[in-house]
């Protein structure tokens, strides 16, 4: 059955009515909406296919404007087609209303406009198909992270249709605001329910997932199929969506691999293989930058000074030693040379990335920066970069659990590495590895740096990529008192390095 359609608003004329009923539709109007919004999974939206709000007839319609209006984003949640029917003159007035009730909302792509429901309108619409029939199914969290929120989990029980229970396990997401969940489905097949493989579903504000998607299909003719992320499904919502790709079974994080000693291969074929047709492009397809690496950092919303946190700029340390972001970035801003600019992963990280035997695999592209257009690229270094300080930088779930600002023995262990000379040669092979905490820095950065340090184009390239890398971190709010106290040390390394850099190009000069 094509579904129901409800109908708010003077009735239609007897011969629409007709027309719907020999198509199969049924029509629900005026359904009261104080019961519609009792529950979120509502039997009678589930059901429905479309809504028409008619403005055409006499009767006063100012109660559909105001109480039923309140309502579009739970139908456009359960994803139901949504049609105003007025004249033409009215069109900007009803949009205006609905900008009032919702003002961020991109109304124009979402409703369709109609003066009629005749001819070809009413061809179109009757001949709308809506996704399959879905039921509330069951959701269980296998840890112990938030709650789906009522229009999250609407949206994860559109996206898994088939669905008789879920499972769910919630991942790092790095900075982003989404919400990244590894689900478990047990299908119903036949009346014999099965589990499925385990699949990557992520929740996150509609404009972010939509750009993650487009990246997703940018991307794809550059990253072999294998050590992608894939789409199965992707559901919009009014403020946020929901998408399910396939998942890396029998993996783990990068960030386990390099804390075991286990990432070196993986960082290699990253690059090499992962990764090696995107990055291939911005030698292919594009002239280099002359612009500093500070201010493309800032034009992609990378980082720069203002929107740097106060609780790391306002710690002990980075007071005593009375550094100035500002002056520092102002040095950096200044310094200009020839790099290579194109699309870059943009968040690459030890969760992001998933490493099963050699193989580097991505799960994420959320936070895709640039373009291949002269101008508009982001600086490949940038990539190298942020995955290096991810690494060293990230607290594992134990060392958030032990809240700690001051770690002299993992500030000693990586602070030796940050010195601009260490970074402008990769370090050498650790003759006698001590199976300490901190082991497999030597491993990981000479593996990092070899890609980081090769591919630049100015003595100081990767090194002030690092600065930019650091500070990122800083625009983001701590987790707890070890991460914030890690992120002090990453302010206060970078503007070390910054005045290590001002000094010696100073000497070259």
């Amino acid at each position: 059955m094509p579904g129901i359609i409800l109908w708010y608003g003077d009735p239609p004329l007897p011969g629409t009515i007709y027309k719907l009923d020999m198509r199969g539709f049924e029509l629900s109007e005026n359904p009261d909406v104080a019961n519609i919004n009792i529950q979120l999974l509502n039997p009678l939206l589930s059901s429905a296919s479309i809504v028409v709000f008619n403005h055409s007839g006499e009767v006063d319609d100012s109660n559909i404007h105001y109480d039923t209006y309140k309502q579009l984003p739970l139908f456009i949640n359960h994803g139901l087609l949504i049609l105003i029917l007025s004249d033409r003159g009215r069109w900007s007035t009803l949009k205006e209303d609905l900008k009032r009730l919702h003002p961020n909302f991109t109304w124009d792509e979402e409703i369709r406009f109609l003066t009629d429901l005749k001819g070809i309108n009413f061809d179109n619409i009757v001949s709308y198909q809506r996704v399959q029939p879905w039921k509330n199914i069951k959701i269980e969290k296998l840890d112990l992270s938030e709650e789906l929120k009522q229009d999250e989990k609407l949206l994860v029980c559109r996206a898994f249709q088939k669905a008789e229970e879920l499972h769910i396990r919630e991942l790092k997401s790095g900075f982003t605001p989404s919400r990244v969940f590894l689900a478990y489905e047990k299908m119903r097949v036949s009346s014999i329910a099965h589990w499925t493989q385990p699949r990557l579903v992520k929740i996150g504000e509609s404009n972010n997932l939509a750009n993650e998607i487009k990246a997703m299909k940018e991307v794809s003719p550059f990253v072999p199929f294998e050590l992608r992320p894939n789409l199965e499904v992707y559901i919009e919502g009014f403020s946020k969506s929901v998408y399910v790709a396939d998942f890396v079974e029998k993996s783990e994080s990068m960030l386990e691999a390099a804390r075991a000693g286990r990432a070196e291969a993986a960082i290699s074929n990253l690059f090499n293989r992962t990764l090696q047709l995107w990055r291939d492009r911005a030698w292919q397809c594009t002239p280099p930058s002359i612009e500093s690496l500070a201010l493309a950092a800032k034009r992609l919303e990378i980082i720069y000074p203002d929107i740097i946190e106060n609780e790391y700029l306002e710690s002990v340390l980075i007071e005593d030693a009375a550094i100035d972001v500002n002056t520092l970035w102002a040095t950096l801003v200044d310094i200009s040379f020839e790099h290579r600019a194109a699309t870059i992963h943009g968040d690459l990280h030890g969760d992001n990335i998933r490493v099963r035997g050699d193989d580097a695999i991505l799960i994420d592209l959320g936070a895709v920066k640039g373009t291949d257009e002269y101008g508009k690229g982001a600086p490949i270094c940038f990539d190298v970069a942020m995955l290096e300080v991810a690494l060293v930088f990230t607290c594992t779930d134990d060392e958030n659990r032990k809240d700690q600002f001051n770690q002299p023995e993992w500030e000693n262990a990586i602070r030796r590495f940050y010195d601009l000379n260490a970074i402008l040669n990769p370090p050498k092979p650790n003759p006698k590895p001590k199976q300490d905490d901190y082991f497999w820095l030597f491993g990981c950065l000479r593996r990092v740096r070899a890609f980081g340090i090769y591919e630049q184009s100015d003595k100081h390239e990767y090194a002030i990529a690092l600065v930019i890398a650091m500070w990122r971190l800083c625009k983001f709010p701590s987790l707890s008192k070890t991460d914030r106290g890690r992120r002090v040390i990453a302010l206060d390394i970078g503007a070390k390095l910054i005045s290590q850099i001002e000094a010696e190009r100073r000497k070259s000069t």
